[in-house]
């Protein structure tokens, strides 16, 4: 791919003070870009006030930075959220990406790389890109209107659009500490047993942040004219783990003499098994993960360990 591609572009990141997005903008900086990102108020030095559920104001911020590639990645993006607040989270997720993409329209943008989620597909895994998205809660709900929303312009307005469709990250830099990874790392190192719903046999697939951010600027960087209607691209790792077994290896990993505490119940409608398959970005992008889940989880807590001894002395 091309060297300096990203020299001097004009790049928007919505949710750019998230996990992703935040990693997502120091790659960026260091590739030459532009960096923009979206928040109701200030908090670095990439990012502009705005609001993105006000048309208006999204408008104005791509239009005045001439704006040449957006990476939508805000959104509600928790189950939970879903569940206490699913009226907030539908209207936040579907019109965030509604806005995006039609001042995307109006202003003429090279690409627009609208970040999805592999648990639009429900159950009976693995899952291709061609197979049908399936409604479930709120969020993974909210999550398939946004990936439709995007779909509806690339294809009748013939948009660059192009849809990411992650399994579950982790890495540094992650400061939610509800995820399971940070959440049973956090608990590790402050010398509490991690607590676990259920039987913890939830099958998942997980992603080091860094491979996600290469598969963010494998799809800004790739000719439009290769993919046609094929917007589509899943990213997934060869790492099938059980909640249990993923709790057990960070605690192997700690060293620590800690145990699960399990906790009554579960979580309802639980998509069962989380398996992508993630050839179609091999092929066309080139794209691979390069980062096994031991190698992920050490680095991952090596980081937080560094976190906590800065912050919480």
């Amino acid at each position: 791919m091309q060297e300096g591609y990203f020299k001097n572009k004009n790049i928007l990141i919505t949710g750019i003070t998230g996990f992703i997005g935040s990693n997502l903008a120091e790659k960026l900086h260091t590739l030459g870009a532009n960096v923009y990102g979206i928040s109701r108020s200030s908090q670095n030095k990439y990012i502009l006030t705005g609001d993105i559920s006000d048309f208006l104001s999204i408008d104005k911020i791509i239009k005045s930075n001439q704006i040449d590639i957006c990476f939508h990645l805000a959104a509600t993006s928790l189950v939970e959220s879903g569940q206490s607040d699913p009226h907030n989270t539908f209207r936040l997720n579907i019109l965030g990406t509604l806005n995006i993409l039609e001042s995307a329209r109006k202003n003429n943008l090279e690409k627009i790389i609208v970040a999805s989620t592999a648990q639009v597909y429900g159950n009976n895994p693995p899952f291709k890109e061609t197979d049908q998205i399936i409604s479930s809660r709120p969020y993974e709900t909210s999550k398939i209107c946004t990936d439709l929303l995007a779909q509806s312009y690339a294809n009748t307005f013939n948009l660059p659009v192009l849809i990411s469709r992650c399994v579950n990250t982790y890495g540094p830099n992650d400061l939610n500490l509800s995820r399971l990874v940070p959440k049973t790392i956090n608990s590790i190192l402050h010398d509490q047993n991690p607590k676990m719903w259920g039987e913890g046999n939830i099958i998942r697939n997980y992603l080091y942040i860094n491979d996600v951010i290469n598969a963010y600027i494998c799809l800004a960087k790739v000719n439009m004219e290769t993919i046609t209607k094929d917007r589509i691209f899943n990213f997934g790792s060869n790492n099938f783990i059980s909640v249990k077994d993923l709790m057990q290896k960070i605690i192997n990993l700690s060293k620590k003499n800690m145990k699960i505490e399990k906790i009554n119940g579960y979580r309802n409608n639980e998509v069962r098994e989380q398996n992508v398959s993630w050839l179609k970005a091999k092929k066309i992008l080139g794209w691979k993960p390069k980062t096994s889940l031991d190698t992920g989880l050490k680095k991952t807590m090596e980081w937080y360990e560094e976190y906590f001894k800065k912050n919480y002395k």
